[in-house]
């Protein structure tokens, strides 16, 4: 049977994303700050973690409290290999902005043609951005990175794109043959396995058949100087999923007490030039690409409703009954699904700046601006859902 929770406002924008370990630790850190991440002073010695662990005991991230480091002042060359749709391709522009504005020089690499209808579309729209602040931007194949970069070479490479090894290898090869420092991935908080004790933090089981989990392992075994960040859901410029802006019902799966992860694209992005800037530090390491706050799948509708100054009726319902995939009809696991951003804060000193119902209210004022609130969409499975439910929709 539906059951029906209401509260004021609705609209959801948002997007998707060896050896032994050590005894399990919980950190300390705080998971309430929206202050701006800094950048401490002095060297400190990173604390080890297992990879890519196979069983689940003595799994978690150890913390080392009251270890800093020291970010370095040299400017550097960095190359994006940027995805050419969804959420990733907002790291790629949000990462070139912060580069180019502590003074390094970005090439940004989308993939496909620049003529392409997916350049019509944000962040693409915004790259005059990037070149008016002295970055560069190319458009060609990962597969074919040398002839489309030509001689030039630089000192980090970050492919913000592949999902498997065959679609990075070409670019981890290129950029260890054109003497490449640093190589920086991002793979996916989706690899870990599902756990009873969450949230996931850096050393948790990962699933061994990933393809995300190849090319980590491609990475450490090709370079010196890695880093690997793994996102979940993220919310910025440029994305979203189109919800409920018309008064219909929100379906839910489950009792919507399930727990996730949303973080501000720019907190990525922040995580991301720490270890450009902290490389010695970084050098090796696993991040979760994440926020330091976890909400609530009817939370997210809620604030999603509030930012939108509209009311919400959430129906929570069984997947199974209904006979449907609730990953298709709802863009966030049905399960607790989250994770923490530990070793970022311990190893390089980040903090997180994401505040959800200000980020929200910010993306719907530009999905409004951009006219996506009067774009005619269907909602078929929720159609199917509601009809099960017997749940009346609004014509």
């Amino acid at each position: 049977m539906a059951t029906l929770a209401s509260s004021p406002p609705s609209s959801l924008l948002l997007s998707k994303s060896s050896s032994n370990l050590l005894p399990p630790t919980l950190s300390s850190t705080s998971r309430l700050s929206f202050s701006s991440f800094s950048y401490p002073s002095s060297l400190s010695i990173s604390p080890i973690f297992l990879k890519y662990p196979s069983s689940s005991s003595s799994r978690r991230w150890k913390s080392q409290s009251g270890l800093s480091i020291r970010a370095s002042t040299e400017k550097k060359k960095v190359l994006i290999v940027n995805t050419d749709s969804g959420a990733h391709a907002m790291i790629g522009f949000y990462f070139a902005k912060e580069l180019l504005g502590a003074g390094h020089a970005v090439t940004i690499l989308t993939v496909g043609e620049e003529s392409s209808d997916k350049m019509k579309k944000p962040p693409f729209t915004r790259f005059s951005e990037i070149v008016n602040a002295g970055g560069r931007t190319i458009w060609g194949n990962p597969s074919d990175i040398g002839t489309v970069v030509g001689d030039e070479a630089f000192d980090v490479v970050l492919d913000n794109n592949g999902k498997d090894l065959d679609a990075v290898r070409p670019v981890i090869d290129w950029a260890k043959s054109s003497g490449a420092k640093q190589f920086l991935f991002i793979s996916s908080a989706g690899i870990y396995k599902p756990t009873d004790e969450p949230p996931h933090v850096e050393g948790d089981v990962v699933k061994a058949d990933v393809g995300h989990v190849g090319v980590e392992k491609y990475i450490e075994e090709t370079f010196e100087s890695w880093t690997l960040f793994r996102p979940q859901y993220m919310i910025g410029s440029g994305n979203n999923k189109d919800w409920i802006v018309r008064d219909r019902p929100v379906p839910i799966p489950g009792p919507g007490m399930q727990l996730t992860n949303i973080a501000h694209v720019r907190d990525l992005s922040s995580m991301l030039i720490l270890a450009v800037e902290k490389p010695d530090a970084a050098s090796g390491k696993i991040f979760n690409c994440v926020s330091d706050r976890a909400v609530t799948l009817d939370g997210m509708a809620k604030l999603c409703a509030q930012a939108a100054g509209r009311p919400v009726n959430i129906v929570h319902y069984d997947p199974k009954a209904v006979g449907i995939d609730a990953r298709k009809a709802f863009p966030f696991r049905n399960m607790h699904f989250y994770a923490e951003p530990r070793a970022t804060k311990e190893i390089l000193g980040w903090q997180a700046t994401s505040n959800l119902p200000e980020d929200l209210k910010e993306r719907f004022d530009e999905y409004v601006k951009i006219g996506r609130d009067k774009k005619p969409i269907k909602f078929e499975l929720d159609d199917k859902i509601l009809e099960f439910l017997k749940v009346p929709v609004p014509v």
